[in-house]
C-alpha cells in the first residue's frame, strides 16, 4: 500500500470516528433534553393539581384596603408581601397530595421565586435522588427531607435536599445566592405547607461547603452543639445577615450539589412565622 493510500485510510477512519462522536453527542443531548422536559412537565402538572391558588407578587392589591386591614391586624411590613399577608400568597392541598403519595412531607414555596415543589421522605437519602414524587424514575428526582429528620418538622435542625438542575429547576436557582450579589435582597423567605400549618422561614446564611460539614450530622431530635453549628453557619456565610437565630428555633438548610459535584451549595433559614 502506498503512502497516499495509507493517508487516505487514516483520513477515512478519523472522519468516521468524528461522525460517530457527533451522532453520539447529538443523541445524548436529545436524551438529556427529553428527560429535563419530562421532569418539568411532571412538576408543572403537580403545581396545577395541588397549588390551588397563588398570588403573583407583581400584582398590586386592589382598592379594597386589604393592606390597611392587614396592618390593623398587627402585621408588620415584613409580614406583608406586596401588601398581601405572607400566608395568603399561596394555598396548597397537601392532604390530597399525601393521600395519593404517602411519602409526602409537605410543599416548599419560595416567595418571589418559582421554587415550588413537593417535599418527600423515605427514611433514607437515596430513594428520591432519582425517583420523582410519583414514584417514577426521574433524573431530576424529588426534593426530600433528610432521613434522620422528623417529618412534622419539629426537630431543631433539618435538611432538605434537591438536585442542581441545569435548567434551573428543583434547587438549580440556589446558586444565585452565591453568584448574584443582589439575589438575597429579594429572595429572603420561603414557606413550607404540611397540610395543617404554613411555616415561614427567613434565610440567615448561605455558603458552599464540603460533604463532611457538621451540618450533615445535626439532623434529628438531638443535633448536638446546635448553637455552635448556627454560629458556624452565620460566620461562614457568603453574606453576613442580621437575622437572629438560636438553638431554641427551628432551622432548615436547603442543600444541593455544585456544578463540580464535590461541594454543596447550602441555604439556611430560621422559622419566623406559623399560620393554620
Amino acid at each position: 500500500m502506498t503512502k497516499r493510500s495509507d493517508n487516505g485510510a487514516c483520513w477515512l477512519i478519523m472522519l468516521s470516528a468524528g461522525i460517530a462522536l457527533s451522532v453520539i453527542s447529538a443523541l445524548a443531548l436529545t436524551f438529556s433534553y427529553v428527560r429535563y422536559r419530562q421532569a418539568r412537565e411532571l412538576y408543572s402538572a403537580a403545581r396545577r393539581a395541588y397549588v390551588r391558588s397563588a398570588v403573583k407578587i407583581s400584582e398590586q392589591p386592589d382598592a379594597s384596603g386589604s393592606p390597611d386591614d392587614a396592618k390593623a391586624a398587627g402585621l408588620t411590613d415584613e409580614e406583608l408581601v406586596g401588601g398581601i399577608p405572607w400566608y395568603e400568597l399561596a394555598s396548597v392541598d397537601v392532604n390530597s397530595l399525601r393521600e395519593e403519595y404517602p411519602d409526602t412531607v409537605g410543599w416548599i414555596y419560595f416567595e418571589n421565586e418559582d421554587i415550588s415543589y413537593p417535599v418527600m421522605y423515605s427514611g433514607d437519602n437515596k430513594k428520591y435522588l432519582h425517583t420523582s414524587y410519583t414514584g417514577e424514575h426521574s433524573s431530576a428526582g424529588a426534593l426530600f427531607l433528610d432521613g434522620g429528620s422528623q417529618t412534622d418538622l419539629s426537630d431543631p435542625y433539618s435538611i432538605i435536599y434537591g438536585h442542581n438542575m441545569r435548567d434551573l429547576s428543583m434547587f438549580g436557582k440556589l446558586k444565585y445566592y452565591r453568584t448574584d450579589g443582589e439575589y438575597y435582597d429579594s429572595h429572603r423567605f420561603f414557606q413550607i405547607f404540611d397540610g395543617e400549618h404554613i411555616y415561614r422561614y427567613k434565610i440567615f446564611a448561605y455558603e458552599v461547603v464540603k460533604p463532611s460539614h457538621p451540618m450533615y450530622q445535626a439532623c434529628g431530635s438531638d443535633p448536638g452543639d446546635l448553637d455552635g453549628l448556627l454560629e458556624m453557619l452565620w460566620s461562614d456565610s457568603i453574606e453576613k445577615t442580621d437575622v437572629p437565630v438560636s438553638a431554641s428555633d427551628h432551622v432548615i438548610t436547603l442543600s444541593t450539589c455544585t456544578s463540580g459535584g464535590k461541594e454543596r451549595m447550602t441555604v439556611s433559614a430560621v422559622r419566623v412565622g406559623e399560620h393554620e
